[in-house]
Formats: C-alpha cells, sequence, structure tokens
C-alpha cells in the first residue's frame, strides 16, 4: 500500500492534543484545497498547450507522430534534470505514496511531475498533489516543532489529494487503512476527518459561493445497473481476476524495469519515453483511436475506451496501457500509481462486455476498477468505494457486492504475489515490502 518515509512517519506523540489537532486541520485544510486547485488548473493548461494548442499552431488537426516522440522525450530530459537538484526526485511510485516531501526536495519532485503528467507519461497525478500538501505544510510551520510541522504536513496533504477523486468518502477510507496498517496514529483520524470535511466545503461551496471547484469522479455514459444477474456476478468475478493479473503485471514490468534503471538511468528513462510513444502510434494507426488510450494516466481517454466495439482493438489498448504504465513505474518518472490502474480496469470490463453482451457494463466496470486498485496499492476498502464512486449515477449502490468481491480478488492475488516475490525475487519482495 501507500507507505510513508521510515524517518518522517507521524506517531501518536507527533500529534497536538485532540482539540488543538482539530482546529490546526481547518487552516491546514483550507490551504491543501487552494494548492491543490492551483495544481489541477495548472496541469490541465498545460496539457492543453503541449497537445492541442502547439499542433494546431503547427498546422496540425493531431499531433504528427514525430510530436508524439518528442515531447515525452522532452519530458524525459525534465525529469533528468530534477535529479541534479536536492532530493533528486524522491521515491518512486513503485513504493506508494508518500508524505514526507519537504520544501528542500519539493523542486525535484515537481519538476519530475511536470515532466511526467505534462508530457504524456503514463501516471496520475494523486502523488504530486501529495508533494505540494506537504512541502506547503512544512514550509508554512517550518519554524515549529517537527511534531507540529509533520502533523500539518499530513492535514494539508489530505486535503490537496482529496480533490483530484471529487468526493472525499475515497480519502477517509483511505487514511482509515494508512491508520489499521500503523502508519499514521489512530488520534489522527478525527483531525484528518474534520479536514477533508472542510476541503470538500472549499471546493464545492457554501451558500451563494460556489467554491474553487471539484474534480467529477465518474465513468462517463454508463448504464443504469438496477439489479444483478447471475451472468454479472460471474462475469464481473471473471473480469476482477483478469484486470487485477493485468494491473500486477504492470507494476511486476515496473520492478523490472526499476532493476534496468539503476545501472543506466538515462537511458532508462529515455526507452520508456519512445515505448510509449511508440505504443501510442501504433494504437493509433490500428484502432483509429486518439494517442490518449495510451498516453496520460487514462482520465482523458476513459470516454473512448467505452465507446470502443472491438475486441481485437481493446486487447491491444490493455496491452500498450500495461507496458506504458508498467515502464513509467519503474524508469524514474514521478506520479501516481492509481489513475492508470482504474483505466486498465475499465478497459477490462468493456473487454468482458464484448465477450459476454449480456453482462452490465456498469457492474464489470465496478468489479474491475476495485481489483485493479487494490492490486495496484493494497489497498481495498478504498479500491471498492473509489470502484463504486465512479460508477455514481448509474445504480452503483447495487453494484455495492461487485466492488468487495472485486477488491477481495485483487487483494489475494496482490498477496500471493507478494508471497511468492519473497520466496523467489528478492528484488521484488523489497519493492512489495516498501509499498
Amino acid at each position: 500500500m501507500a507507505s510513508t518515509n521510515a524517518n518522517a512517519q507521524i506517531t501518536a506523540d507527533d500529534l497536538p492534543s485532540p482539540i488543538r489537532a482539530i482546529m490546526l486541520a481547518i487552516p491546514f485544510a483550507l490551504l491543501g484545497s487552494v494548492i491543490a486547485t492551483v495544481f489541477l488548473f495548472l496541469e490541465e493548461q498545460l496539457i492543453s498547450a503541449v497537445w492541442e494548442d502547439l499542433p494546431k499552431a503547427l498546422g496540425m488537426t493531431e499531433p504528427a507522430w514525430w510530436l508524439v516522440v518528442l515531447l515525452p522525450l522532452i519530458g524525459a530530459s525534465l525529469v533528468m534534470a530534477a535529479w541534479r537538484l536536492p532530493g533528486k526526485t524522491d521515491q518512486g511510485p513503485l513504493e506508494g505514496l508518500h508524505f514526507d516531501v519537504t520544501p528542500s526536495t519539493f523542486g525535484s519532485v515537481i519538476l519530475a511531475a511536470a515532466g511526467t503528467l505534462v508530457f504524456g507519461l503514463v501516471l496520475g497525478p494523486e502523488a504530486p498533489l501529495l508533494a505540494c500538501g506537504t512541502a506547503a505544510g512544512a514550509f508554512v510551520l517550518r519554524r515549529q516543532p517537527d511534531t507540529v510541522m509533520k502533523f500539518g504536513m499530513l492535514m494539508t496533504a489530505l486535503a490537496a489529494i482529496a480533490a483530484i477523486f471529487g468526493n472525499p468518502i475515497v480519502v477517509v477510507l483511505m487514511l482509515a487503512e494508512f491508520a489499521a496498517l500503523g502508519m499514521i496514529p489512530v488520534a489522527a483520524l478525527m483531525p484528518g476527518f474534520v479536514a477533508l470535511g472542510v476541503a470538500y466545503v472549499c471546493e464545492t461551496g457554501v451558500g451563494g459561493w460556489s467554491g474553487l471547484g471539484s474534480e467529477t469522479l465518474a465513468v462517463p455514459g454508463l448504464p443504469e445497473f438496477t439489479s444483478m444477474s447471475i451472468t454479472d456476478l460471474l462475469v464481473a468475478l471473471a473480469v476482477g481476476v483478469v484486470a487485477a493479473l493485468v494491473t500486477l503485471a504492470a507494476r511486476k514490468l515496473g520492478e523490472r524495469v526499476a532493476l534496468m534503471a539503476r545501472s543506466n538511468p538515462p537511458l532508462v528513462l529515455v526507452a520508456v519515453a519512445l515505448i510509449t510513444s511508440g505504443l501510442a502510434l501504433a494504437v493509433r494507426e490500428i484502432t483509429g483511436g486518439s494517442i490518449n488510450l495510451v498516453l496520460f494516466s487514462g482520465q482523458t481517454g476513459m470516454a473512448e475506451i467505452l465507446a470502443e466495439t472491438s475486441i481485437g482493438a481493446v486487447v491491444l489498448i490493455v496491452v500498450a496501457k500495461l507496458v506504458a504504465y508498467g515502464g513509467a513505474l519503474g524508469a524514474g518518472y514521478r506520479g501516481g500509481p492509481i489513475f492508470p490502474a482504474v483505466f486498465l480496469g475499465v478497459a477490462v470490463a468493456v473487454g468482458g462486455t464484448l465477450i459476454f453482451p449480456a453482462a452490465s457494463l456498469t457492474g464489470l466496470v465496478v468489479a474491475a476498477v476495485a481489483a485493479a486498485v487494490t492490486a495496484a496499492l493494497r489497498a481495498p476498502f478504498t479500491a471498492a468505494v473509489l470502484a463504486l464512486m465512479l460508477a455514481t449515477g448509474a445504480g452503483a449502490g447495487n453494484a455495492a457486492a461487485l466492488a468487495i468481491f472485486g477488491a477481495a480478488i485483487g487483494f489475494v492475488l496482490r498477496a500471493a504475489l507478494d508471497k511468492w516475490e519473497i520466496q523467489h525475487d528478492p528484488a521484488g519482495a523489497l519493492a512489495a515490502a516498501q509499498s
């Protein structure tokens, strides 16, 4: 699951008194919301400028092949530049989510994240949002005792990452799982709970104020799921297994890439950029779809994969995304592992409905996303709720059992892989223990 640096892990002794902790959580939740809004706005504007405005200025209706190759290489060069800064981009996505980025290392982390997210590499924005939150909290509290500073970093980070999910409940479950695993003290739950509530009000508004704006957490166009049939249940279990295995294959590939990167980091970084570009171009040429089906975290390609009607095209897209995702996980790029796993889950669900048309797409999406995200994060409760939130408005409540079953499948398969790595693959076991 997600991890914190052992030297920066928050303990019960780091927390202020309960009442003071809740009062302190409020301003840092507001700070985290503002930071998240600015970050997501800048990310969207930069991606639009690079991938839409630039091609239009060059007279293109879509990015030419050479631009699809060039832009990820520019992203790789930014990551290499970030390696020269203090912190050297910190820990990567294979080690989970991190709550310990300080102002001294923030520059390297955010530059590497920009090179990753803006230039099309396959990772999500959740880890950079955490970095922005923790660094801001540490900066504001830099003159305070370490215990107060660590607490402020956690509250700001929770509020920041909540913005990307569009609903605080997902992060509430994430927070509870962190506490259950001993990564944060149970005493941090209530202040964190309050911080997430404050952040949500800040994003959605109150009274006549419309708020800062929040992300929409939904897979577009899912049909209504009114009841579960035997076909839905059986096919959902099958796609859950496939989605978890696909995500674990991407993770395993990432571990192998990370091992190769130890001997020649620049070469591996550039190779992954070129492979990602090649896969995006191949998918565009063969399927007629856009490069968004391979590039980026998966959010921009969601509607397109849902409209796909060819099982061959879906398989090609899943394989291409898997390889690009695994490469980004291990090569040294910086971003989060969640949203590419979500895309893989949705794509596998689409494939399931093409093979078994009688099965509900909504039910399969819920099961597959829960399985894929659990396999990526080892956080089954968070994954199940996230999967249900993605289907909000499509009768997701009726698919709650499928979310649970999918998360259980992902958890069992991830546990089996971790056990196998401990016995047969010391390098993989080390990565599993850190995540």
